[in-house]
Parts: structure tokens; C-alpha cells; sequence
């Protein structure tokens, strides 16, 4: 018996953390895929759980708290490892309105909802590479090893996980921000040579000249920089393991 409750809160983790985890996602995985890995996993995982409850000594409040703390858990982590492309998500924004792309953005997602083109390159690239470097393997290792920082049932809510993930937030608007910028400055310069030429010579229609330039230099610079993008994407995935066990650490208390 204690085995299966046991079973049942791994479950709640993974589960919690495969609801937000960027390769399961898709709108094509459906959600009996990503709750049949979770048990899969939990049942796998639960002998290697050496810290577990008095279950005996609990009533059914100690109970309901612990299966919220589970899954409050699985989808902070999950949250934590999806921050690397809520970046890559501004940085398409930030592509598509310099370069021109963001009238055409009804493109199929891959969480079904419209995107823009070069958000969906980047969600692709990013997932592609965090395939390639067996990441997906050392998150779920990460949450395991998580379980002797952060045992089941004890997490804490306080000011320390609120810094903590306001720094994240904070290092995802940096990283959007690095990725687009190459893109940014292109369509700055293209409005700005653009402006001094429609001052030279006023008969230019600067705005419908401006908006094919604009397009033009945009998608070409972003092909021309996607390797250095992809690797300055690698080195922050890279990072992601290690911040779901910081993350497990600091929510622990």
C-alpha cells in the first residue's frame, strides 16, 4: 500500500512537470501520452525513494496537503525548464515586428495557437537541440536527485523562490532580448537610412519602400546569425538541470 502512494505522488511531480515540459507540449502528444510516461516513470522511480512519510501518522488534511505541495512542485519545475522558450517565443515576437514578418503570423503552432515564423524556427531549433544533447534525460534525473533536497511534501512557499524565480524571469527577458537583437539593430538602420532618404528626396514613399527593405535584411540576417543563436541557445539549456536542482533546493527552505 505504501508503495502505490508512493507511486501515485512521484506521479503527481512528473505529472505536474510534463503538463508545462516544452517537448510534451505539442498539440499533437496527447495528454494521455504525457500522464502514461508520469506513471511510468513513478513507478519505475519510487524504490529509489529512500526518505518517505509516516504515512500511518497522517489524516487526510496531511494527505491533501502533500498531494498539493507534489503537484505545485512538478509544475514549478516544469516551469523552470520551459523559461528557455518563453525566451525563444520573445525573441520571435521581437524578429517578426522588426523585420516585417508579423503580418503574416497565422502559422500553426506547435501548441496549436498561431504563431509567427520565426517563433516557430526557434521552438523547433530549441527542442531540436535540447533532443541532441540528451537533456530530456538529465531533467528527469535532476527531479529525481531533487528528492533528497526537496523529500515529498516539503516544499515552502517564501520570499527566497520568489527572488529566485523573478531572476529567471528576468535572465528570459535578457536572452529574447540577445537573440533578436541582431534583427533589431538591422531594421533600425533600414528605418533610420530609410528616414534620411525621404528627407533627401520626398517624392520616396519611405514607409512602402522601407517595409520590403526592412523584410528583406531581416530574414537574412536571421538566417545569416541562427548558428550563433543555436549556440547561445545550447549554453542555456545546458543550465537547465542545474537550475531544477537549485530550484528543488531553495523551494525546500
Amino acid at each position: 500500500m505504501e508503495y502505490f502512494l508512493l507511486v501515485f505522488l512521484m506521479f503527481l511531480r512528473f505529472g505536474g512537470l510534463f503538463v508545462i515540459f516544452p517537448l510534451f507540449i505539442m498539440a499533437r502528444i496527447p495528454v494521455k501520452l504525457r500522464v502514461a510516461l508520469a506513471l511510468m516513470i513513478g513507478v519505475v522511480m519510487a524504490g529509489n525513494i529512500t526518505v518517505t512519510p509516516d504515512w500511518r501518522a497522517m489524516g487526510m488534511g496531511d494527505m491533501a496537503r502533500i498531494v498539493f505541495f507534489e503537484l505545485t512542485t512538478g509544475i514549478l519545475l516544469g516551469l523552470v525548464c520551459r523559461m528557455v522558450f518563453y525566451a525563444l517565443e520573445i525573441a520571435g515576437l521581437r524578429i517578426s515586428t522588426d523585420s516585417g514578418l508579423f503580418i503574416t503570423m497565422n502559422f500553426s503552432g506547435m501548441e496549436g495557437i498561431p504563431q509567427q515564423a520565426p517563433s516557430i524556427v526557434l521552438f523547433l531549433l530549441g527542442s531540436i537541440l535540447m533532443v541532441a544533447m540528451d537533456i530530456h534525460y538529465f531533467i528527469i534525473e535532476s527531479v529525481q536527485l531533487g528528492y533528497q533536497f526537496l523529500p515529498i511534501g516539503g516544499g515552502v512557499f517564501h520570499g527566497g523562490l520568489i527572488n529566485h524565480i523573478g531572476e529567471l524571469i528576468g535572465k528570459v527577458f535578457l536572452m529574447g532580448i540577445l537573440i533578436s537583437a541582431p534583427v533589431m539593430a538591422t531594421g533600425f538602420l533600414v528605418n533610420f537610412i530609410m528616414a534620411l532618404m525621404g528627407r533627401a528626396v520626398s517624392r520616396i514613399n519611405v514607409f512602402a519602400e522601407s517595409f520590403s527593405i526592412r523584410l528583406i535584411c531581416g530574414i537574412g540576417v536571421f538566417g545569416a546569425t541562427i548558428a550563433v543563436t543555436a549556440e547561445y541557445i545550447a549554453n542555456f539549456i545546458r543550465t537547465i538541470p542545474n537550475a531544477l536542482i537549485y530550484t528543488a533546493r531553495i523551494f525546500a527552505g
